[in-house]
This record gives C-alpha cells, sequence and structure tokens, in this order.
C-alpha cells in the first residue's frame, strides 16, 4: 500500500535576463530569456504516473532517485511585441488623411507573443520487472549507448531516437535500486508564436472608439511533438512521438472602448 510521509527534496536555481522598452512612438517590447535548473528527488505525474505522481522510487534510499524535475526547461525566452502602424491622423505618416482613409488605414496595431523553451526530461519506462515500491511501474536504466536527435526515425516517424532499436540501450533497473533512472532522455523543444491585428474606429464621442481584433495561437501552424512512448513494453514504436501540441486556433472579437 501506499504510504504518506514528508521526504521530497527539491532545489531550483536560475538566471534571468530581461530587455523591456515601455510603450512610445507605438512600440513596446519584452524579451526575456532564463537559464535555469530545477532538481528533485520525485515529480508529479513522473513516469506517466497521472494522480500518483510526486512518487520516491526507493523510500529506502530516497536520494537514489534525485535528478532532473520532470518540469525542469533548461533554455527558454519570451518576446512580447506590440506595434502601431504609424498611419493616419496623429501618426508620422499621412497625417492629414482625410475622414475616409483615415477610417481605412489608421488605427491599426499588431501585436505578438514568441516562446521558445528547451525539451523535458524524461524517464523510461520498464517491463515490470524487479519493481522497488511495489505500487508504480518498473522504470528502465541505460545499458548502452544512445543518442537523442528530435526528428525522424529510419521509419519516417516523429521520434525521440534515430530508430526503435534505441530500446535495446535499456534495461530494467537493478533489484532494489533506483539509481540512474531519472532523466534519461530530453524530449524535443517547444515553439510557438501567437500574433494579433487590431483595427480601431474612432466614435463621434471623446475617448470612445470601437476595436476589431483577430487573434491566432499558434500563427504559423509550428508542430510541437509531445508524448513520446518510452516503454521497453512497446519496442515497435519505441521513441516515436504520439501526439502534438493544439494546431492554430483564431478567434475574433469586436471591443467597445469608452
Amino acid at each position: 500500500m501506499p504510504t504518506w510521509m514528508n521526504a521530497g527534496d527539491a532545489n531550483y536555481n536560475a538566471g534571468t535576463v530581461s530587455v523591456r522598452r515601455a510603450f512610445s512612438s507605438g512600440l513596446s517590447f519584452d524579451f526575456n530569456y532564463t537559464l535555469s535548473h530545477s532538481i528533485d528527488n520525485a515529480s508529479a505525474a513522473e513516469g506517466s504516473s497521472g494522480q500518483d505522481g510526486a512518487v520516491i522510487q526507493n523510500i529506502f534510499n530516497p536520494g537514489q532517485f534525485r535528478g532532473s524535475s520532470d518540469f525542469d526547461i533548461r533554455n527558454q525566452a519570451n518576446i512580447d511585441v506590440v506595434y502601431e502602424l504609424p498611419v493616419g491622423k496623429g501618426k508620422p505618416f499621412w497625417n492629414n488623411a482625410p475622414g475616409w482613409a483615415n477610417e481605412i488605414f489608421g488605427g491599426w496595431q499588431v501585436s505578438s507573443i514568441m516562446r521558445f523553451s528547451s525539451g523535458l526530461p524524461s524517464v523510461v519506462q520498464g517491463n515490470q520487472t524487479w519493481d522497488v515500491n511495489y505500487w508504480q511501474g518498473t522504470l528502465a536504466i541505460a545499458t548502452g549507448s544512445y543518442r537523442v536527435q528530435n526528428g525522424y526515425d529510419s521509419s519516417g516517424n516523429p521520434s525521440v531516437f534515430g530508430s526503435t532499436n534505441a530500446a535495446n540501450s535499456f534495461a530494467d533497473g537493478y533489484p532494489g535500486s533506483a539509481a540512474g533512472e531519472r532523466a534519461l532522455v530530453r524530449l524535443a523543444g517547444m515553439k510557438n508564436f501567437d500574433i494579433g491585428v487590431a483595427k480601431s474606429f474612432a466614435l463621434p464621442w471623446e475617448g470612445h472608439s470601437i476595436q476589431f481584433r483577430a487573434e491566432a495561437y499558434n500563427a504559423f501552424n509550428n508542430v510541437n511533438f509531445i508524448q513520446p512512448s518510452l516503454s521497453l513494453q512497446n519496442p515497435t514504436q519505441f521513441g516515436e512521438y504520439q501526439n502534438t501540441m493544439p494546431p492554430r486556433e483564431m478567434q475574433f472579437a469586436l471591443r467597445y472602448e469608452f
């Protein structure tokens, strides 16, 4: 049966660099880069354990399972930009535009949020042999050399490895030990671009306007692979990604501002 106790141990170290421009002359942006490392001896959802996550594999030696956290993102960059097109009344270009032209060409704004991050670490599921805690599924250790490439394997499928034969480089952990099981591979990184376009229409009353917005999430429809098959019980698909993050999504809005 599972036992609950205060045995978790974790630490997080990071450094952040930020460059920021406050909104001026129609432009603002924010750039943040974080280099970090999160380490613990158990993480929620470790080994796809779902609600039974945060499990210390060897309770007789909690430190054996110490390693990179399942949510450890080593490198992450976030960029946001807001830019008002300099055209129309009150702008550098065509400031004297007639009303009809200003309604068409003036009041446009473009914004974007961009995110880039390195891949998460992952364990490799074993063959259900030599369980350490007799509650969670067994985990594997590396017994040979392997190369993580996060591209396409010899079958043309998106994969962590170049071939499903990489399964031969892993085996069940040693009896009674959880050493060498953490963060055996790093999954594919992620990149995402969200873009918004807005057009404001001034109303006759001071401070009142109507804004139309069109927003696209994952605007370039980047494919970010997730959920690889990393179980020695399924060697024919070993390392192959089974899912992706959501594709492009769009939404439109009409907002009255006063």
